[in-house]
């Protein structure tokens, strides 16, 4: 990180992460977990400590039966406390393990693929720097 606050090219104003600050009203699409969730057949969980509410609960929020992937640098949360059989984890570096599952289940092409339209978007940019979060969802959105 540097210690220079991002400004938007276009209106000069200064960029805002996208991450809630404590304090900050959660966004509309945090709630669609409530009708999403119970239908999901898979979860990843990717870089996290899930240690803040409310979104520590969401790992929790999933039936039973469904398998729940932690990618990240530690064993956390559920994980620890109360695993279950289908649960699988990835530990270590965040990058490198979504790299791994994404080798794995054969995306590697779409991932590559995703990479290349967001260089050409932004310029370029170095995959270690970009923020994981907007890397998934930017990947996930397609």
């Amino acid at each position: 990180m540097t210690d220079k606050i991002p400004k938007c090219p276009v209106c000069s104003g200064v960029v805002k992460p996208d991450i809630i600050f404590f304090g900050e009203e959660l966004p509309h699409r945090f709630f669609l977990h409530l009708t999403d969730f119970p239908m999901a057949d898979l979860l990843f969980i990717v870089g996290t400590s899930l240690e803040v509410e409310p979104f520590a609960s969401l790992a929790g929020a999933v039936r039973g039966s469904v398998p729940r992937v932690l990618i990240n640098r530690d064993l956390v949360g559920p994980f620890v406390v109360r695993s279950q059989h289908n649960d699988v984890a990835e530990l270590g570096d965040v990058i490198s393990g979504v790299e791994k599952v994404v080798e794995l289940l054969g995306w590697k092409e779409e991932l590559q693929e995703l990479i290349k339209k967001e260089k050409e978007k932004v310029g370029h940019f170095d995959l270690k720097t970009l923020p994981l979060a907007l890397f998934l969802f930017c990947w996930l959105e397609l």
